[in-house]
């Protein structure tokens, strides 16, 4: 039995750590003062921050003639002479990638010239067999002129798209391999190529920089479309830390026995005002993901649910004032699980597949709980209210902890979370005639075994047909699954005036005969 004194001293010690510890994401690192912009031929900046090749030629790319300032620095080069050699295919892919294959050739050749290459067509090859490294480099060693070297391979319904650079008298070859969908592959080979010449003249610019000028960047200067915006999980660690903040002050009040509301409106006034203004300073110094909140808020809430429900099912018939200790016990869940996920996110920044796992850990968790205690009781009539905490309990930590080593998608996890729900539903359904009128214990154990099995088996389906396959893997023959999938997550985008948002549902993915 649990003494009660001992249990509301401990909640109120943890109350006021709760709300200034809600959704510290403990992996951000803070602010940190942009180093000085320094002049010299190669503008990191301007690649960076420019999303089309146009933006490098306003800048200050070597390649770009127009970009030499009177009386400043070394006369500007002539255009580097580069020839685009065909695209070659795949022998098993030459005539279901042909037309494919053409389109990228002369998208490769605007793009370089929107660069400030000087293409050469006569150095082109006519065959699209795949040209060996050995030959380029062998090439490019004897020319100086820039060899791009693209090539195309059909993987199921995704390109395999790879870009091979060689400059001349190179001897190694600066490479690019992407697995893209067929309508993203022109987007994705002009952003290639851009990143290949960018990283290449920037390489060049480090190893001689001019005199009198700083060295440009060490690291390859690599063109980004766009500057992410800071702390974009502020609204989401907003909204949570102040309904924790004001449930810590509510708690705080039915723990103590008292009922008056001149003391209920200002502790949860007080409560989600420090939950606000610890959120506010929270993500103004440091760089708090949308994942990186809502992993936070699953060991906010989850842990939280898990308190109360264990402390009624498992000790309140033994106290003397239950609904009093119950607010309590959530509180010390609660003040726990945000312990637990501030540690997990020092190893790291959380992904939005991780931040689901922990959400669906602790709601797959809830209901298996309440299976086991079913399945000890054999009494289906009687709610399993302590089974339920600790399967949310363990869930949450279970798939909490997964979350920090895995790499996972939130589609990958919906898609498991839905195999699991429908194949436990139809097991429950199928298996529903053992409880019909008055069943016995043993048939109801049965009953529960299988909803859990048909639980677990539609979970293990779905993270089976779901998950990545091996790397390098080439099928040798029809896969199974050669028409298509269905997929959940975004399926479109509803478009009002400037305003965008993307349109969740289910929808059939690959080629239909």
């Amino acid at each position: 039995m649990i003494d009660p004194r001992h249990l509301r001293g401990l909640a109120s010690a943890l109350a006021l750590a709760a709300a200034f510890t809600a959704a510290l994401p403990a992996s951000a690192e803070p602010a940190r003062a942009a180093p000085p912009s320094r002049a010299g031929p190669v503008a990191p900046a301007a690649q960076r921050a420019g999303s089309a090749p146009s933006a490098q030629r306003a800048g200050s790319a070597p390649s770009a003639p127009s970009a030499q300032r009177a009386g400043s620095g070394p006369p500007a080069r002539p255009a580097r002479a580069a020839v685009v050699l065909p695209t070659a295919l795949a022998p098993d892919a030459v005539e279901r990638a042909a037309p494919l294959a053409g389109a990228l050739d002369g998208l490769l050749s605007d793009t370089a010239q929107d660069l400030g290459l000087s293409v050469d067509l006569e150095g082109r090859a006519a065959s699209r067999s795949p040209l060996d490294e050995a030959e380029l480099l062998e090439r490019a060693r004897s020319s100086d002129r820039l060899f791009i070297a693209p090539s195309l391979d059909l993987r199921g319904d995704e390109v395999e798209l790879r870009l091979a650079l060689a400059s001349g008298g190179a001897r190694s070859l600066r490479v690019r391999v992407e697995r893209v969908a067929r309508d993203d592959v022109a987007v994705r080979a002009a952003v290639m190529l851009r990143d290949l010449v960018a990283e290449l003249d920037g390489a060049a610019a480090a190893a001689s920089p001019p005199p009198g000028e700083d060295a440009p960047c060490a690291e390859p200067c690599r063109g980004r479309l766009a500057t992410p915006a800071r702390s974009l999980g502020k609204a989401t660690l907003a909204a949570n830390a102040t309904l924790y903040g004001g449930l810590v002050g509510f708690s705080i009040q039915r723990s103590s026995g008292s009922d008056d509301p001149r003391l209920l409106y200002p502790l949860l006034a007080v409560g989600a005002g420090i939950g606000l203004g610890g959120a506010i300073i929270i993500a103004e110094e440091w760089d708090v993901g949308v994942a990186d909140a809502w992993y936070l808020g699953s060991g906010t809430w989850w842990p939280t649910i898990a308190g109360h429900l264990i402390y009624q099912g498992r000790f309140a018939e033994h106290a003397e004032d239950p609904s009093e200790e119950r607010w309590a016990a959530g509180l010390i869940g609660g003040t726990a699980g945000i312990t637990l996920a501030a540690m997990g996110l020092s190893l790291g920044r959380m992904s939005d597949g991780g931040a689901l796992l922990a959400q669906s850990g602790g709601g797959l968790g809830l209901m298996l709980g309440g299976l086991v205690e079913w399945a000890a009781r054999g009494d289906v009539q009687r709610t399993p209210i302590a089974g339920m905490g600790y399967g949310a309990a363990l869930g949450w930590l279970a798939a909490a902890a997964a979350a920090t080593q895995l790499d996972i998608t939130a589609s990958e996890v919906l898609t498991v979370d839905v195999g699991a729900l429908l194949g436990g539903l139809g097991a429950a359904a199928l298996a529903s005639p053992l409880v019909f009128e008055a069943p016995t214990e043993a048939q109801q154990r049965a009953w529960v075994g299988a909803t859990a099995g048909g639980f677990l088996l539609g979970a293990g389906v779905a993270w089976c047909v779901t998950r990545p396959a091996a790397a390098g893997a080439r099928s040798a023959g029809p896969s199974w699954n050669r028409f298509g999938l269905p997929m959940l997550g975004v399926i479109g985008e509803s478009v009002v005036g400037s305003r965008r948002a993307p349109a969740l549902g289910l929808g059939w993915q690959g080629a239909i005969p």
